[in-house]
């Protein structure tokens, strides 16, 4: 069954359960609504048609639905809500609960009486039985007949409750239901006439930002002016529904080349003028993935998926723009796909580690500090990079519970140094701007603080000129908050992005990083060994401290040393190693005096 985590537990010797959006229907139920079908059928040679077909459908629902078990007994976890052949298995599930009504309309007279006279069809008689059973069913479609009163009401309240489960709540447009029972009737119709039908994905850049500066009420309004929009560019033949969140999915049915690059560019184009909502003038845009029948697929689930699919390249490659789906994005999606469960499963299996890199005092060979780097080793996959599991965790969401065991963890590990003797130093963390974005970042650093027992003076937060820029006001509101608690900020990558001094000011920075691109042009590149030079000198009239990435040579060290930076870190001095390692090299050499026990005075260690 389905646990409020998502994930499919089941074994050979269960029953499996189906679940559909408004019900829970168990398979031995619907063996037994098969056998009493079957009992009624007596010598009406249509019902006996239909029901060797249901035997059939029976049959192969119980493969699919075993041979599912099977795999999921070999490797538990392995099957997840969402899943292709989940949806494939419930999907037929329902096939043959039609079929079962099928049978039984045509078996019982006084049924089929009934439907009919009811002004509804077998699907509602379908839904009907889903929901509550046959005696209910039935007494529902008698009174609806038999009663004007009573009748009016219940068709008025089925009629609203048919409405609510096709279209959404809030924008009024198609929702997946009737994308996928209308996607599915074009392709009938496309199969038959060898017309194209394209599937185009719809996702709004930056919604969020709305929502987050906003509110959700302006966010909502925006939502519905966007599919006012929709609606209004579209042709008469095309069917817009909202996806879910701020995703829509439009399906255009002939349309040749030509016409679909014409729609796409002008959907591009119009979604980008501004929105009129109260008193805000409203900026958006759209990233588009688009598949085609027959190329791209022929099944509802396997276009949506593969526009899915090329909707995340178009956002990938800059947003606000469209992607037409390709064969190696399918394997793409899959191994993110791969990646993204594997990750979720180390984080929750600790098995996420940290090295830590050594910052060095050039002048001195003292070690000052040290930055903590996330890790991540897997059994098949081996070592997987940071810049490739780092954006994956922060699109899940993971990063929030990883960035949070990073601080806790490197000040744990920091305080298990001293306590074996080694001297303090300083610990450094980088940030995500997930991270920095939530209101409770000063909380979650302090409650790491008071865990481990380390003083806030000697704990550093990274976060890149990109991160200030993203949302600039709450940064500052959270920058604020951990210099009250003593926490120190540096710029990590500096000169990669925006590099405005007004922003550095503002934000109050204790330190600002020369990017390893920099330093490695050193000694090769004399306008890029000046970067470097202005980079030392903007710390040194604004009084920051300034530190260097990536040395790796003596001549990148000299250079530097030479110009007034003297802190650096790179496979020069250590790469990040393990924290056994770490205290190894911290026993070997004394740090700065400024970074002393005293430190520590009034903290338990």
């Amino acid at each position: 069954m389905l646990d409020e985590h998502a994930t499919l537990y089941t074994s050979i010797a269960t029953v499996p359960l189906y679940n559909r959006a408004a019900y829970s229907f168990p398979m031995l139920e619907l063996l037994a609504l098969t056998r009493d079908a079957r009992e009624s059928c007596s010598e009406n040679q249509e019902c006996i048609s239909r029901l060797s077909d249901l035997d059939d459908m029976i049959g192969r629902l119980s493969e699919l639905s075993f041979g599912l078990a099977r795999k999921i007994a070999e490797n538990p976890g392995s099957v997840a809500v969402g899943d292709p052949r989940l949806e494939e298995i419930d999907a037929y599930f329902y096939s043959v609960l039609e079929r079962v009504v099928d049978v039984r309309l045509a078996a019982d007279a006084k049924v089929a009486l009934v439907v009919s006279k009811s002004s509804l069809d077998g699907k509602w008689f379908t839904r009907m039985l889903l929901s509550c059973g046959v005696a209910s069913a039935l007494l529902l479609l008698s009174l609806i007949h038999g009663n004007g009163r009573i009748g009016a009401h219940l068709r008025r309240s089925l009629t609203r409750l048919e409405h609510q489960a096709r279209y959404d709540a809030l924008t009024d447009l198609p929702n997946r239901v009737l994308l996928g029972e209308h996607l599915s009737e074009s392709l009938v119709r496309a199969a038959a006439t060898g017309q194209n039908v394209s599937v185009l994905f719809l996702d709004l850049d930056r919604f969020k930002d709305v929502n987050d500066s906003l509110g959700h009420r302006i966010g909502d309004l925006l939502l519905q002016a966007v599919a006012r929009r929709l609606q209004r560019l579209l042709r008469a033949t095309d069917f817009v529904a909202r996806y879910g969140g701020d995703e829509f999915v439009i399906v255009a049915e002939r349309a040749d080349a030509k016409q679909l690059t014409e729609m796409l560019d002008t959907l591009i184009h119009e979604m980008s003028e501004p929105y009129r909502i109260g008193e805000h003038e409203l900026y958006l845009e759209a990233s588009i993935g688009v598949s085609t029948f027959p190329q791209d697929g022929a099944q509802p689930e396997l276009l949506t998926r593969n526009a899915d699919a090329a909707l995340y390249v178009a956002k990938s490659r800059g947003r606000n723009g469209y992607q037409f789906y390709e064969p190696e994005l399918s394997r793409a999606a899959a191994e993110k796909l791969r990646l993204t469960t594997r990750l979720r499963r180390a984080a929750k299996a600790n098995e996420l580690y940290l090295a830590y890199q050594p910052q060095i005092d050039m002048k001195t060979g003292c070690i000052v500090g040290a930055e903590a780097l996330l890790r991540w080793h897997d059994d098949e996959l081996g070592e997987v990079s940071p810049a490739v599991f780092i954006p994956l965790a922060e699109e899940t969401g993971l990063i929030q519970s990883i960035g949070t065991w990073v601080l806790r963890q490197a000040c744990l590990q920091a305080s298990a140094w001293v306590r074996s003797g080694l001297p303090p130093v300083r610990i450094s963390v980088n940030v995500s701007p997930l991270q920095l974005e939530r209101a409770d970042l000063p909380g979650v650093v302090r409650s790491a603080l008071d865990d481990a027992h380390w003083p806030a003076e000697l704990l550093e937060l990274e976060v890149t000129e990109g991160t200030l820029m993203r949302n600039a006001e709450e940064a500052q509101r959270a920058f604020r908050e951990l210099r009250e608690l003593g926490v120190s900020i540096a710029i990590d990558d500096f000169g990669t992005g925006y590099s405005s001094l007004s922003y550095l000011k503002r934000f109050s920075v204790d330190r600002i990083k020369i990017d390893r691109a920099f330093v490695c042009e050193i000694g090769r590149d004399k306008e890029l060994e000046a970067l470097s030079l202005a980079i030392i000198a903007i710390a040194e009239t604004l009084s920051f401290d300034v530190v260097a990435e990536g040395v790796e040579l003596d001549v990148q060290r000299e250079f530097l040393v030479r110009h007034g930076c003297t802190v650096a870190q790179g496979f020069l001095f250590s790469p990040a190693v393990s924290p056994e390692a770490l205290a190894q090299l911290l026993g070997k050499t004394a740090v700065a005096s400024s970074l002393s026990v005293a430190s520590f005075r009034g903290f338990a260690l």
